[in-house]
């Protein structure tokens, strides 16, 4: 009997080791490049100084220059089943009001098209934040957690400096987008004495690093899972991003400590009602509840008292002043045209708007800009976005981590700060958008416990054991 020969001949299987071997090699040798790229993309979004100027009240920032090269991997990607279309359906309301002003002959259209610009620029982080925060998670996180650091060491030698009057590193706040600290660095040290770090001022440092705040305690109380085990120094350098940032907030007695403290104090009593019965963890809840709360509930409510009722030399800062910026903006929408209440007041106009009419800077607002500017086009896109977050909470099972960080993040694009150029505010959203595909989902432990619907959330390295998983459970 003839029998065809099944066995490779020795020159094929010589070959095939070598192609596999070529085949996994080549992420492991671009991973480290990608990941140290993606590290930086976290640290220099948080850091808005210094910028390279462009006219005279815009400004390119390191963060924008790493968002627009590795935004284009958006390009090479498929969007299928991602959360991708985020990014251009929040900038279509923005397009559509510049075309409004424009096609109706109104005037400042050279203003609007530099503010589309600058919207769109910075929106784009969302994109950039999507893309690498499933596989490089701990990278991100690791840069985000550096900057905080070096925000709150900037933020000591500003407490410790404006003692004698004195503004350090004023040279280094150079970017037009923002209001000048240089110009103003003799009044924040001697009166408003308010230490914020590598950031214009308290309130856009408050609202961007209160949301990771919250993660990072949430991640060092065990509430939060990453799908990626964090190494044990990077354990520790989250926990002291998370102490630091919040000392930073807390004295810089920003109005947005008090939502913060909320989220943390929550977090601390969960973990206090899991933690075990023994000596380490007695230790621990002793310092914390004896130590640690007080100090915190004193300092926070202060910051609201002197928030709630101060008034501060440069503005935006008192929130009696944010209130009345609020409701002058709502007021100039309400009584104009149809136009604009459908297609708003036009992109970057309600600030020359209040100005001419109320005598006001600007609506001190991210998220309500965006709408008076934008119209009922634009309040129908940030529903259809907040619907979308809601079901990527369902998502998650309810995490209660999710909600708060979502919930802090949200009073300050809403509240806390109008610097829709603050990288951070943007970077958060995307992070929250793909949350499954990073944290654990509540009670499952493993691949194993989730459903056919959660895979696509999750990194591709995970996918298959918990396809295969899911398929029986559905």
């Amino acid at each position: 009997m003839i029998a065809s020969l099944e066995q490779p001949l020795p020159t094929d299987a010589a070959r095939r080791p070598a192609r596999l071997a070529l085949r996994r090699s080549r992420p492991e040798v671009l991973r480290a490049p990608l990941g140290l790229c993606c590290a930086a993309l976290g640290f220099f979004c948080f850091m808005p100084y210094p910028a390279l100027a462009i006219g005279n009240s815009s400004a390119l920032q390191i963060g924008n220059v790493l968002v627009l090269a590795m935004g284009a991997g958006a390009l090479m990607t498929s969007w299928k089943g991602g959360p991708f279309w985020l990014f251009p359906l929040l900038v279509a309301p923005l397009c559509v009001s510049a075309a409004k002003v424009a096609t109706t002959g109104q005037t400042g259209l050279d203003v609007c098209l530099k503010a589309l610009v600058v919207w769109g620029l910075s929106a784009m982080t969302v994109l950039a934040a999507q893309l690498y925060a499933r596989r490089y998670a701990l990278h991100l996180m690791t840069g985000i957690a550096v900057a905080t650091l070096v925000h709150v060491a900037v933020g000591a030698l500003q407490l410790y400096s404006f003692r004698d009057g004195e503004f350090p590193l004023a040279g280094l706040y150079a970017n037009p987008s923002f209001l000048s600290v240089q110009d103003n660095a003799s009044i924040i040290a001697r009166y408003v004495r308010r230490p914020f770090g590598v950031f214009p001022e308290p309130s856009a440092m408050s609202a961007s690093l209160a949301p990771w705040v919250v993660f990072w305690f949430a991640l060092t109380c065990g509430i939060v899972r990453l799908w990626q085990r964090p190494a044990a120094w990077q354990r520790v350098l989250f926990a002291a991003a998370a102490v630091g940032g919040l000392g930073l907030i807390i004295v810089s007695r920003s109005g947005h400590a008090a939502v913060t403290a909320a989220a943390v104090v929550a977090f601390t009593v969960i973990w206090f009602a899991r933690a075990r019965a023994t000596g380490r963890s007695y230790a621990a809840v002793l310092s914390v509840f004896a130590l640690f709360l007080p100090v915190l509930l004193y300092f926070a409510a202060v910051s609201v008292g002197d928030r709630l009722g101060g008034k501060s030399e440069l503005g935006n800062s008192s929130w009696a002043e944010r209130a009345s910026s609020l409701k002058a903006g709502f007021d100039l929408v309400a009584s104009s045209d149809t136009s604009t209440a459908v297609f708003g007041a036009g992109v970057g106009l309600m600030s020359p708007a209040l100005q001419s009419t109320h005598g006001l800077d600007a609506v001190f607002s991210v998220l309500l800009t965006y709408v008076f500017e934008t119209g009922l086009v634009g309040a129908l896109v940030v529903a259809w976005v907040g619907c979308f977050l809601l079901r990527v909470w369902s998502r998650t099972r309810f995490d209660l981590a999710f909600a708060a960080i979502g919930i802090v993040w949200l009073v300050g694009i809403t509240l806390t700060t109008s610097y829709e150029q603050l990288l951070p505010l943007w970077l958060t959203l995307g992070w929250l958008s793909v949350w499954p595909a990073v944290c654990k989902p509540n009670g499952a432990e493993d691949e194993q416990c989730l459903t056919r619907r959660d895979v696509v959330w999750l990194p591709r390295s995970r996918r298959p054991a918990a396809r295969a998983a899911g398929g029986a459970g559905v």
